[in-house]
């Protein structure tokens, strides 16, 4: 009746098909992107803890800041480092050669490689290149001109010719000096995507009351400052966008004002500065888990009831058993039984003299049961047979109780029923 009730359950387990697949784990990238206007706030004063302040506040994995003075960079990124407690590498490029200040990218993670390209009127390109969760990501910080547009349309020809050199995906962050309906935008459209426009559509954009959402939400007087993006949609997407409120509503010695609504607090620069949150699809595959704690292994019952399945070892009869009989794989005499146990598997350098079975009769009589050989059930590797000889015994009658423990753990309890001969 038993080998009925496993005969079933090992064809099935025969018929089971496995398939593994990839796993493709997305990784977060948080860019920033802010005209920090050589740290000086619309109260006048310069103070680059505060401008630290405020981007370890926003808790971005990379940063692309413009009109930052390079005698400065060390003041920044030290603050921004005491700050966020996190590491953090930068690559600076002047706007032309000898300007006193330039575009920085700031990036937690360490460059790849680094390089840099000067544009017309007198403007310039940072680019640093990061691996993310196995990808490599190209990031460009700018600063367009802001005299003309005929200038920035040459500017972004060259961006254009330039950044095409680099592979996908590429982030161009920056203060562009232009709104998203202007000649040279468009321009950008054709190769970029504006990460601000498509979490709006998304559903995903956000800013603050005074200065309300929709596609020219202000990062100065207008949208001007931008987070653009080239990539494979299935492997890269921009998730969110932010336009933060960086007024401090509570300190009204605002000097520098801009003629909008929202023209009151002092702000660390006269800029918004954006965020944008983007999915990465790791091409690398997840680090594997730990390997798991070895299992204890479990004695199989009959049903639902605590009742061993168990076989005589010669006979392959069902219980009751006597501790003799003269069918047996020794001269002794003594009954050999077979249990059967999953998460039966011995690790390297173990032998059946890591498992111990324990047997108490309804006396309270306690008994070393001798395990005398393993063995994986032929096409059922997860299920073991396992030869235990009984006590020499022979006053036990009634339910012996048996348990099995391995690595100081101790399995279920089963019961197997002895008679006397």
């Amino acid at each position: 009746m038993i080998l009925k009730r496993l005969v079933p359950l090992a064809i099935a387990l025969c018929f089971v098909v496995c398939s593994i697949q990839t796993l493709r784990a997305n990784t977060p990238l948080r860019v920033l992107t802010w005209n920090i206007q050589f740290g000086e706030g619309t109260d006048g004063v310069t103070n680059f803890d505060r401008t630290a302040s405020w981007l370890a506040r926003m808790n971005p994995d990379v940063i692309a800041v413009c009109e930052m003075p390079p005698d400065q960079i060390s003041t920044l990124v030290g603050a921004l480092t005491a700050r966020s407690g996190r590491t953090w590498f930068s690559h600076f490029v002047p706007k032309f050669n000898g300007s006193p200040e330039g575009n920085l990218i700031i990036s937690t993670y360490s460059f790849v490689s680094v390089s840099s390209r000067f544009l017309s009127a007198n403007r310039s390109i940072a680019q640093a290149t990061i691996n993310v969760g196995g990808r490599n990501v190209n990031i460009f910080a700018t600063h367009l001109d802001d005299a003309a547009s005929s200038n920035r349309q040459t500017e972004a020809d060259e961006l254009l010719n330039w950044t095409a050199n680099f592979p996908a995906p590429r982030i161009v962050m920056g203060d562009l000096n232009a709104g998203n309906d202007t000649p040279e935008i468009l321009k950008l459209y054709a190769a970029y995507r504006d990460s601000w426009i498509d979490s709006l559509n998304a559903g995903q954009a956000s800013a603050y009351p005074d200065n309300p959402v929709w596609m020219n939400t202000r990062t100065r007087r207008w949208r001007i400052d931008y987070i653009l993006y080239a990539a494979d949609l299935s492997t890269f997407t921009a998730r969110a966008s932010n336009i933060p409120d960086t007024r401090d509503l509570s300190n009204t010695n605002v000097v520098n004002f801009l003629g909008t609504t929202d023209d009151k607090g002092v702000r660390p620069s006269d800029h918004n500065m954006v965020v944008s949150d983007f999915d990465i699809v790791s091409t690398a595959a997840p680090p594997p888990p730990p390997p798991p704690a070895p299992s204890i292994p479990v004695l199989l019952t009959q049903g639902s009831t605590n009742r061993a399945i168990a076989l005589h070892s010669t006979l392959f009869t069902d219980e009751p058993f006597t501790v003799r009989t003269p069918l047996n794989l020794s001269s002794d005499s003594r009954t050999r039984i077979m249990l059967f146990a999953t998460n039966l598997d011995f690790l390297a350098g173990e032998t059946i003299s890591s498992i111990t079975i324990h047997g108490t009769d309804s006396r309270g009589m306690g008994y070393d049961l001798p395990v005398e050989q393993v063995l994986k059930v032929p096409n059922n590797t997860w299920l073991s047979a396992i030869f235990v000889r009984l006590p020499d015994d022979q006053t036990i009658s009634g339910d012996l109780l048996i348990s099995l423990g391995m690595r100081g753990g101790v399995s279920n309890t089963v019961r197997v029923a002895i008679k006397q001969p």
